[in-house]
């Protein structure tokens, strides 16, 4: 008998529930950060946190489902950055906030993979080393020396025009991913299993394959928002604990890594050509350079850093920043010679200051909010505006004095 959990919603907390021990041992070793397991009096009854990870978990006896604070369609925004704004309609998606995520996420993955490949998959050259009866390609002869009574299938190396390439590859694993999945909607399913069959002829490939981005060509540029949102399927969806018969499938997504490189994308797209973002490019902190540091973003115009900034999801039951967060930037900005620093938030209901000055430094401290839990042409709108802030920003790289106007927020 398998146990569903209601949602939990991200960073709440379950009932009581009652698990026996295999059950209970599988959670805790497939849950890892992403849940909490907390004991209570009655060793057999746990309750269990969920954490910024959103999405399902499961294990023998028991499926955990995180639903995530903002909508569905925010959510499917923030998972494809980068696909065309009109991709996220719900009559599109046709997913609405009381549906399964996974569901939701696996449908749209889907959906996009059919739409790059139903004209037929792109092909490329791949390099082969095999035996064969007839000379193809180029002879190894030393392999032939080496080995003269192999002459009757000598050793060739060639180039072959195929559809077995890294692209597909990926594609093929997301499908077999999704469709490894326990709890996958049936529709979902053969809708999978549908598109899966364009793959046939595709070798097999671990996910591990795929932690590298595929460069994007002229040839496989259709196939750009397709592959960005299989690779973080992929990410998602991991086999976390495997025991004999015993196995855990998650597909959970980290919103504070999510909503990071959403923004970094979002305001690199908008911003392009004049502005480009860089993220997570280490800074050293002192002279001897023994001291690194990341920021989620550096804006550049050409070689010249004119911003530096964070982006943070999550704050504190308080509903304020961490001050972790104003410290991180002012190392940043101290570090890097630059007077402002910029800091995106995400769903405060009591947002920090819009604009703080750091004491005996003159460093300014901007903070912009991200409402998440309206709509998508809501939160556009909310970005085209933290874009413009960006560009006048940009133009007073060496001022300590903002203009009155840039103080106003993000709305």
């Amino acid at each position: 008998m398998t146990i569903e959990l209601p949602p939990i919603p991200e960073h709440g907390r379950s009932g009581p529930v009652r698990l026996d021990r295999e059950t209970r041992g599988a959670l805790v070793a497939a849950a890892g950060e992403r849940l909490v397991i907390h004991a209570t009096a009655d060793p057999d009854v746990v309750t269990i946190g969920a954490t910024s990870w959103v999405g399902a978990l499961a294990v023998p006896g028991l499926v955990v489902r995180v639903m995530p604070r903002v909508s569905v369609a925010n959510f499917f925004a923030m998972l494809s950055a980068g696909v065309s704004a009109e991709q996220f309609e719900h009559e599109q998606v046709t997913w609405s906030d009381t549906d399964e995520l996974i569901d939701g996420v696996a449908y749209f993955a889907i959906r996009l993979i059919d739409a790059a490949t139903m004209r037929g998959l792109v092909h490329g050259y791949v390099a082969r080393e095999e035996k064969l009866r007839t000379i193809r390609g180029r002879l190894l002869v030393e392999e032939f020396a080496r080995r003269p009574w192999t002459a009757s299938e000598p050793q060739c190396r060639y180039d072959d025009f195929t559809s077995d390439i890294k692209e597909n590859q990926l594609f093929r694993c997301t499908l077999q991913a999704m469709l490894a999945w326990p709890q996958l909607a049936p529709d979902v399913r053969r809708e999978a299993l549908r598109v899966l069959g364009r793959f046939d002829g595709v070798s097999d490939t671990p996910a591990t394959m795929h932690a590298v981005p595929v460069p994007i060509t002229r040839l496989n540029e259709h196939y750009a928002d397709a592959m960005r949102l299989s690779r973080l399927v992929l990410q998602a969806m991991s086999l976390s604990h495997e025991a004999g018969d015993q196995q855990a499938n998650s597909l959970m997504v980290d919103m504070d890594d999510l909503f990071r490189r959403w923004i970094v994308q979002e305001l690199d797209h908008r911003l392009a050509p004049d502005l480009r973002i860089d993220a997570d490019e280490d800074v050293w902190l002192d002279e001897g350079r023994a001291v690194t540091m990341a920021p989620d973003l550096i804006v550049r115009r050409g070689a010249q850093v004119v911003l530096v900034g964070d982006a943070s999801y999550s704050m504190g039951a308080d509903g304020y920043l961490a001050s972790r967060d104003y410290l991180n930037l002012v190392a940043y900005t101290s570090a890097m010679g630059i007077p402002t620093g910029l800091l995106v938030h995400c769903n405060s209901d009591r947002a920090p200051e819009n604009e703080i000055v750091i004491r005996n430094a003159g460093t300014r401290i901007l903070c912009r909010p991200i409402r998440l839990d309206g709509s998508y042409t809501g939160v556009s709108r909310s970005i085209d505006a933290l874009a413009d802030l960006v560009r006048e920003l940009a133009e007073f790289p060496g001022e300590f004095v903002i203009p009155q106007m840039l103080r106003t927020g993000v709305h």
